[in-house]
């Protein structure tokens, strides 16, 4: 059988010397596609391998720093998340005191938690005390007009943007007895599977029109992997495929919303300041899945109790 760090590693090398094939592939069709349509889905699957090499490199940095540097890459990112967030759906002035308890507060507290290992106020924090103290905080600054809908903004940025994405790297402190690399083999998992389902349903849009085929197409090629990599999981063959499917269907829904809230945000008379980072596009589907894949995980496959990491 082989040790624990020769799986990690084994499934770590093999997705490397993966993107250095998709990497040239992607650099020869780039110089030889001169279709327009052609050059749009080149593009896209070439901006999706740069994330697979993003990805890499966060897995690089926990398995050497014992995943505080990947909870400082997270933080980074719910950072930058945050702010484009923010960007997208527009606050009123009244509202930056409120956001500077978000942004300087509230999230450092997130990660701080996950680091200190304090399961409970790492999953209570955001959606019992700062969900209570969001619209106190507006409420005290006087500003009534639109109070509903600046508080529910503040606060769905802070489920996403923070929340929902911090259970990535906390995947990194469950604890799987006898495999101390599991949780990273997992952050890996989830990861692989977003970013496979997201590509080929971008690719996959360039090529056929129907959303339905789409769908169809993302989720079979995504279960597909998930299945094929049901030996670095503590999953079965079955259960793998069953969890890449829920990833899956979980960052479809994901993406569903943030087509959603661009729409809204697109509509007549309504003013958005635009953004080149577009973090949210990118990460919103990782946003969706994590919590989900989390919890299942955590919760039906560790001797743990659900109490504690």
């Amino acid at each position: 059988m082989l040790k624990e760090i020769d799986i990690t590693w084994i499934l770590f090398a093999g997705i490397l010397s993966l993107l250095f094939l998709v990497s040239i592939v992607g650099q020869i069709f780039k110089q030889m596609v001169s279709n327009e349509k052609m050059s749009a889905m080149v593009k896209v699957f070439n901006e999706r391998v740069g994330l697979w090499w993003a990805m890499c490199g966060v897995f690089t940095v926990a398995a050497f720093t014992g995943g505080l540097g990947s909870i400082i890459v997270f933080g980074l990112t719910s950072f930058l998340l945050l702010r484009e967030f923010i960007t997208i759906t527009p606050t009123r002035k009244g509202d930056h005191h409120t956001l500077f308890w978000v942004f300087f507060i509230i999230l450092p507290l997130q990660y701080f938690f996950l680091l200190r290992d304090w399961y409970g106020m790492f999953i209570i924090l955001i959606p019992v005390y700062a969900f209570l103290f969001i619209p106190l905080r507006i409420a005290i600054t006087g500003e009534t007009h639109g109070f509903m809908e600046r508080t529910a903004k503040i606060q769905w940025a802070l489920m996403i943007c923070i929340y929902c994405i911090s259970h990535a790297p906390a995947l990194l402190k469950v604890d799987f007895p006898g495999e101390p690399k599991m949780g990273l083999r997992l952050l890996l998992f989830l990861c692989l599977i977003v970013q496979t389902n997201d590509i080929t349903q971008r690719v996959f849009s360039y090529v056929h029109r129907n959303n339905g085929a789409k769908l169809v197409a993302g989720l079979v090629v995504s279960t597909i992997l998930g299945a094929s990599l049901w030996w670095a999981t503590p999953f079965s063959i079955l259960q793998s495929a069953a969890m890449a499917a829920l990833i899956v269907f979980m960052g479809t829904a994901g993406n569903f919303c943030y087509a959603a809230m661009v729409q809204d945000r697109n509509k007549p008379g309504v003013v958005v300041v635009q953004t080149r980072q577009n973090v949210t596009e990118r990460v919103i589907s990782l946003c969706f899945a994590a919590p989900v894949f989390f919890h299942i995980a955590r919760y039906y496959f560790t001797n743990r109790p659900p109490i504690a990491f």
